[in-house]
């Protein structure tokens, strides 16, 4: 009886993790799918739905495994894509709570993380992890909530040192890969750095952005920081509309979402653009 038992709880065993990997390979096909699509506004609807049901996919194969980093991370890198891409306005901040809610589970399914956050604090703890992804959705989604909250939310976050533990995210991911997701690091501290409401850097925004241009200019996004964070603030208008027309022009390969949905946002841009010439 005891044998039979035994061998209970292992069939029973092998059962769940064959339906969390299943679940879980349901949800990264749905993900990728997103991912090399194009992004049209006519077609956003269904964006969102193969998006939402990916993180349904994510939300059940974590309540057989929550300690997993993988779903973790994916339940915050697909929370912020469907925010930062899909979501109407009113309902972005929302998306990039429950991304930043995820990422930061991640981070704590280290247990030197949890131990030193808990007795030298956040941007100690930060400090030892080795997740770049974890580290880098975490703050992609943190960082953008921060901006949907305007120039106040700026201020408020800054003066509660939430830019303290947002730095200390990014500055760790530069230091493990500043490649990630085709210079993600760099990108991602350039706006810091641009956008800090009582220490603005242009120049370091400006050296970041040429390094992530440099290395991964088909990452279109890079371009398109460069001119928000640094010509439009220098007011250097003419470069910026050329920037801003040549990521028009460019391929939308080997980063289909991401690069057109650069383009959708570049065309707004460079009419604001061209009326400050």
């Amino acid at each position: 009886m005891k044998t039979l038992g035994i061998a209970l709880v292992l069939g029973a065993l092998g059962f769940v993790g064959l339906a969390q990997g299943e679940l879980v390979a349901q949800a990264d096909a749905l993900f990728t799918e997103v991912w090399l699509s194009p992004y049209d506004p006519a077609t956003l609807g269904e964006l969102r739905a193969k998006l939402e049901s990916a993180i349904d996919l994510y939300l059940k194969a974590l309540n057989l495994d929550p300690q997993n980093t993988h779903i973790l991370t994916m339940l915050s890198r697909s929370y912020y894509t469907l925010a930062a891409v899909v979501l109407p306005a009113k309902e972005k901040r929302g998306g990039h709570e429950q991304g930043q809610i995820y990422g930061e589970r991640s981070l704590r399914t280290s247990a030197e993380f949890v131990q030193v956050e808990k007795e030298k604090g956040f941007v100690e703890a930060v400090r030892t992890s080795t997740d770049v992804e974890a580290l880098y959705w975490t703050y992609a989604n943190w960082a953008r909530k921060v901006e949907l909250g305007g120039a106040l939310g700026l201020i408020a976050a800054a003066l509660r040192g939430d830019d303290k533990k947002l730095n200390a995210l990014m500055s760790r991911c530069l230091e493990l890969d500043r490649d990630y997701l085709a210079g993600g690091p760099l990108r991602a501290l350039a706006g810091y750095h641009a956008k800090h409401p009582f220490n603005k850097d242009y120049e370091k925004a400006r050296k970041l952005l040429q390094e992530a241009m440099e290395k991964h200019g088909d990452y279109l996004e890079n371009a398109f920081f460069y001119v928000q964070y640094y010509l439009i603030p220098k007011e250097l208008w003419a470069e910026g509309e050329a920037v801003l027309e040549k990521i028009s022009a460019a391929p939308i390969e080997p980063y289909p979402l991401m690069n057109s949905y650069c383009q959708f946002k570049a065309a707004q841009l460079l009419v604001e653009v061209q009326g400050k010439k």
